[in-house]
């Protein structure tokens, strides 16, 4: 047995490939497409989309059996695996009447925005960030509300200081979204360049969202690097800052934390824990889910993202991988007919079968079946023992879904907080 294959977590077992078609609702041969019936009348093309969604090819990467303090060996039973039928069954969100804008909303000063992209300046390429969110989850419409520093947030949030400078309650900054919140948005997310924590017990997170209220706020500010020449750097802030905003919108559209492949939606503990880094695609899984949602063309909306990651990202290795992945896909559905994949424009939303039921026209569905009063935290070997993880790690502080509330990340370097049961 290999060095690193000694520590892995027994616990977690990569989905053989047989499940893994069964979890993106195809047949075993993947011919036909499972759940049907789940979509409206006008859909697209089974046969095309049975061409997406196949993944017998090997062009996904299966997860690795995680080390200590990664996300699956820390959250593994808060982490369930969701296929393409869970997916329908759970209800989750849906554009619905007006509600088809994904608002950003920049918590920092004007001026900020206006200056040159990190690392001239502290954020990273806006520009870039709202048309990854556009073409990401098209054909939703994507606004940026003007920037407004934390400190105008009503009620004002409390905070306290750390090494990052004055850390944010991102528990009480959702409460002050809940207002603001413009009648046409899907969902507000609010992004900083502030470091968050939940409350005062926990030492940060990465993002905290509300699913029921459809606010959410998340930080870059830890995803700064410190290698490379300025190009590498520039290129590396932006992708990790991209893969944390696709992600966090992911869990507004009701996607769970992914067991199935490497993807997106994969959970992660950050660069500095993970062995295996998570990819800015998503699965076929993921991606059956997001287009039984939103309906877009698929190849298109790979072609789309290729030209403003090669835009934004040609020539750096954090987006090599990426870049490769999207070439690939778009040469195996070359041949499929125009728009074959695409099912009219957020069309029939309240027909869908599974989905919206009991709910007025419009209305926004919750994810979770849960009781909201069940709100568990996690529970992992380094917090029972009181001990401290390996340097530069963060193990996952919690995951409260039954409370339609997400938070992310439990710094445990020395000298941090440490929760014990």
């Amino acid at each position: 047995m290999s060095k690193r294959s000694s520590k892995f977590c027994a616990s977690f077992k990569p989905p053989p490939i047989h499940r893994q078609i069964a979890a993106a609702g195809l047949s075993s041969n993947c011919q036909r497409l499972e759940c049907w019936e789940s979509y409206p009348r006008t859909a697209a093309d089974p046969a095309a989309l049975c061409r997406c969604f196949d993944p017998s090819g090997g062009e996904w990467e299966d997860i690795e059996p995680p080390e200590p303090h990664e996300w699956l060996d820390s959250m593994l039973e808060k982490t369930p695996d969701q296929s393409f039928k869970d997916y329908v069954t759970s209800r989750p969100n849906q554009p619905a009447g007006n509600r088809r804008t994904i608002y950003l909303q920049p918590l920092c000063e004007p001026r900020e925005l206006e200056g040159p992209a990190f690392p001239a300046g502290p954020w990273p390429s806006w520009q870039a960030l709202e048309a990854a969110v556009a073409r990401f989850y098209h054909p939703l419409r994507v606004r940026t509300l003007p920037a407004s520093p934390m400190s105008k947030l009503n009620p004002l949030p409390q905070s306290r200081m750390n090494d990052y400078g004055t850390q944010w309650n991102a528990s009480q900054v959702l409460d002050s979204l809940r207002g603001q919140l413009p009648s046409d948005a899907y969902c507000l997310l609010a992004v900083t360049m502030w470091d968050l924590y939940p409350r005062d017990e926990w030492n940060f997170v990465y993002g905290l969202a509300n699913l029921s209220a459809r606010v959410g706020v998340f930080s870059f500010v830890r995803h700064t690097p410190d290698f490379g020449s300025e190009d590498e750097k520039a290129a590396h802030m932006l992708h990790r800052s991209m893969k944390t905003m696709l992600h966090e919108i992911g869990h507004m559209f009701g996607m769970r934390h992914c067991t199935w492949y490497n993807c997106l939606m994969r959970g992660s503990n950050g660069a500095g824990v993970e062995h295996q880094q998570n990819h800015l695609h998503l699965c076929p899984v993921c991606l059956r889910k997001l287009h039984w949602n939103l309906g877009f063309d698929i190849p298109k909306r790979y072609e789309k993202l290729l030209e403003l990651y090669a835009q934004h990202g040609a020539g750096s290795r954090a987006f090599t991988a990426e870049l490769q992945f999207l070439q690939r896909r778009l040469v195996a559905l070359q041949d499929l007919p125009p728009e074959s994949t695409k099912m009219p424009e957020l069309a029939s939303w309240g027909s869908r079968k599974g989905v919206g039921r009991g709910g007025a026209p419009g209305s926004l569905p919750l994810v979770s079946k849960t009781p909201s009063s069940v709100v568990r935290e996690a529970s992992t070997p380094a917090r029972r023992a009181g001990s401290i993880a390996r340097a530069a790690s963060f193990t996952t502080a919690k995951e409260s879904i039954a409370g339609q509330t997400r938070s992310y990340n439990l710094d445990t370097r020395p000298g941090s907080i440490v929760l014990r049961r």
